[in-house]
């Protein structure tokens, strides 16, 4: 079984892995004023990159030493052991159906300082199973083994297994695939989050196309990375620098520099002027 894109291991795309570092801080600041240690992963619709941004955020963490473990929640369809390239015989759903031990499940080391509990596909009653305390049992039972905890739900379109577990968790992060979902799938997942009581972290989008300074299918999304992704390392390995653009000899040139300017800013946002 091949990984999905553990950008920390292959380090193929040192952007990708950069933007991944600032969301480590970003949410490091909300989870200490709110005194974070569970976070929960979903979306609005499938497909929006909800378990890549898990993995990778939860690889982040591991990297820096924090002791990190990743609960796969989407028991309809399960996809989080796809990203480390396991296969499993059993997981999350023996811990909520016949009351197995919890620690006998977890998977130790997917990477060094990762753990993982999988989970099987299940199709019926699946909500059922969470409407229980059963889940808040279990982290309960682990949650002083880890510095962090990371829930990785259905969409809310599909389920509303993500609200239900968000009383579970200290806060949400809603992951939004640029350009994939619509405006009231949006205003339904907020609305179903707030209705629950959830504390929402953030949105974080992702998949941005390139000329919206993105980095490709699993791009996080900010505003700036454009401005650094020259000073990365060429083929050589020798630094790069951005590159300084001539100034316009004539008044035509100055027009297509600026109209292109805006043009940029406009898909992509500046840092003064964020969409």
């Amino acid at each position: 079984m091949s990984k999905r894109g553990i950008f920390f291991v292959t380090d193929e795309r040192p952007e990708i892995t950069e933007a991944f570092r600032t969301l480590r801080t970003n949410l490091a600041f909300l989870r200490e004023k709110h005194d974070g240690k569970t976070l929960l992963f979903t979306s609005s619709i499938p497909a929006e990159g909800k378990s890549t941004v898990a993995s990778n955020y939860a690889a982040s963490l591991a990297i820096a030493g924090r002791k990190t473990l990743i609960i796969d929640c989407d028991i309809r369809r399960p996809r989080a052991h796809e990203s480390f390239g396991i296969k499993i015989e059993k997981g999350l759903e023996c811990a909520l159906t016949h009351d197995e031990p919890v620690k006998d499940l977890i998977m130790k080391d997917v990477l060094p300082n990762l753990d993982l509990l999988p989970t099987k596909n299940m199709k019926n009653n699946v909500t059922e199973l969470f409407l229980r305390d059963k889940m808040k049992d279990i982290i309960g039972s682990i949650k002083d083994e880890y510095d962090t905890i990371i829930l990785d739900t259905p969409p809310l379109a599909v389920a509303s297994d993500a609200a239900i577990l968000s009383r579970d968790v200290d806060g949400v992060v809603v992951v939004v695939g640029y350009d994939q979902v619509a405006e009231r799938e949006l205003k339904f997942t907020k609305e179903m989050l707030d209705n629950a009581g959830a504390n929402i972290y953030g949105f974080i989008v992702n998949g941005v196309e390139k000329k919206a300074m993105s980095y490709g299918n699993y791009g996080y999304y900010t505003n700036y990375y454009s401005y650094y992704e020259e000073y990365y390392n060429d083929d050589n390995g020798n630094k790069k620098k951005r590159k300084v653009h001539k100034k316009p000899k004539n008044k035509l040139e100055a027009f297509i520099y600026r109209l292109k300017e805006e043009y940029t800013r406009h898909l992509s946002g500046d840092i003064k002027r964020r969409r």
